[in-house]
């Protein structure tokens, strides 16, 4: 591809991810799906040049609107071959085949104006400087402290590929000289026993240690979450947002399921509100040799399955639906379509499901509440509302179910002290993570 057509190809791209609620990985990887024509390197600048706007687009928005004008997805992308490029846009917004079409008086105007300037400017106000929410900024800031600009800033920078282990059929090692046999270098994630990092970008789908399952895409920081439920052999776990099943797989290590249930006593039990994300885990499953090791419950208002199984579970874990904004350095779409009344929403939803999942803990189990969220509302104080209503539940501090579980894994230093782990990417290099571990009184 020409460079005027991935500016043309990237305007499109964009414009979709600003109009679809649906991640902009799926649009990206969907148009490129459709042109096999594109080369590696145009996939890769083009991705570049996608999420790196959308990581930046605060900084262009302002630098547009501080020259008088409205942002338009064009004028982004033009603000960004001037300001990151240092390039003259006009020589790629030419109107040939494939480019975008000539730049309008305004366009114009706003290059000229924009010549001179650099990308970060000190009058920026703090929101702009971290790209993030104004309110949620007013947020953050303070419960952030002095450490408030390196941790939201390294939200912005791209994240690591990394790679969870299963541990049941193979070791870190092992798996690191698998992917090696397949030309790819791995290192080991400091966060998780479990896990492994790539070296450099690769299509890992392609390599044994992925297609037989000994190895499956999860953040350090998810992995750690499967640890903390402190599952073992023989227990009754329920996944209760088990979405698409990574956690779900992960927990299925923990219990010894790999290679099918007929010789293990655990259950493991995969629950959502929604049949179509739980089939979404049909493939990952066979792939992992779980064949029907794992249940699969749709949870309804007024679930009979609920009620049948109170009191049943030795480890319950609610990964929330949340804000996700500790995920933003994957998903940066996602910082410009979260909104306070969202969170509200959300705060709401996830009271309630921690209600819900606490009646499956039997008397001396315990229920694990996490989010990928950084906002104190969504994490330590829907803890200490459930704790409130919840006596016969206590908080277990984090550093003893680290250890318990993970007795010879280093644990992480936390800058935010209490009974609660919290994982942030300036911190440990993860996406961002809250973790309570709550235990019911016998």
């Amino acid at each position: 591809m020409l460079p005027a057509a991935k500016l043309e190809a990237a305007i499109y791209l964009l414009e979709k991810i600003s109009t679809e609620c649906r991640p902009a990985d799926d649009i990206v990887r969907g148009w490129i799906k459709a042109r096999r024509f594109v080369g590696g390197t145009d996939r890769r600048q083009l991705r570049e040049r996608v999420y790196g706007i959308l990581r930046r687009r605060m900084h262009l928005d302002w630098h547009i609107e501080n020259a008088g004008f409205k942002p338009t997805t064009r004028m982004e992308v033009i603000a960004d071959v001037v300001l990151v490029d240092k390039n003259n846009p006009a020589e790629l917004f030419d109107g040939s085949k494939h480019a975008p079409k000539p730049l309008n008086d305004d366009e114009q105007k706003l290059a000229i104006k924009l010549v001179s300037a650099k990308l970060e400017d000190p009058a920026m106000p703090a929101h702009v400087l971290v790209e993030m929410p104004e309110w949620m900024t007013e947020q953050l800031k303070p419960f952030y402290g002095e450490r408030f600009m390196e941790e939201m800033q390294a939200l912005n920078k791209p994240a690591p590929m990394d790679m969870r282990v299963n541990l049941a059929r193979v070791t870190r090692e092992q798996a690191q000289k698998s992917m090696a046999k397949d030309g790819i270098k791995v290192g080991f994630t400091k966060l998780s026993p479990a896990g492994i990092t790539l070296e450099a970008h690769s299509d890992i789908s392609r390599t044994k240690a992925f297609r037989t399952g000994l190895i499956e895409v999860q953040d350090a920081g998810s992995q750690i979450l499967s640890f903390l439920t402190g599952a073992k052999p023989g227990m009754a776990v329920c996944d209760y947002c088990a979405g698409a099943g990574g956690k779900t797989l992960a927990l299925a290590d923990r219990l010894g399921l790999q290679g099918g249930a007929k010789e293990n006593k655990s259950r493991l039990v995969a629950c959502d509100t929604e049949e179509s994300r739980l089939k979404r885990m049909d493939r990952r499953l066979d792939r992992a040799k779980l064949g029907d090791a794992v249940e699969r419950h749709v949870i309804v208002d007024d679930s009979a399955w609920e009620k049948e199984n109170s009191e049943i579970f030795d480890r319950v874990l609610v990964d929330a639906p949340c804000s996700g904004s500790g995920t933003w350095r994957r998903h940066p779409e996602q910082k410009n379509r979260i909104t306070a009344e969202r969170v509200a929403e959300l705060t709401a939803i996830q009271d309630g499901i921690l209600t819900r999942a606490a009646k499956l803990v039997k008397p001396g189990g315990r229920l694990v509440y996490a989010t990928c969220s950084l906002l104190p509302d969504e994490n330590e104080a829907r803890v200490e509302k459930f704790l409130k209503n919840h006596t016969e539940y206590t908080a277990i501090n984090w550093q003893g179910a680290w250890a318990e579980a993970m007795p010879k894994a280093a644990m992480p230093s936390q800058h935010i002290s209490g009974d609660y782990l919290r994982l942030s990417p300036a911190a440990h290099g993860s996406d961002g993570f809250f973790v309570a571990v709550l235990a019911k009184n016998i």
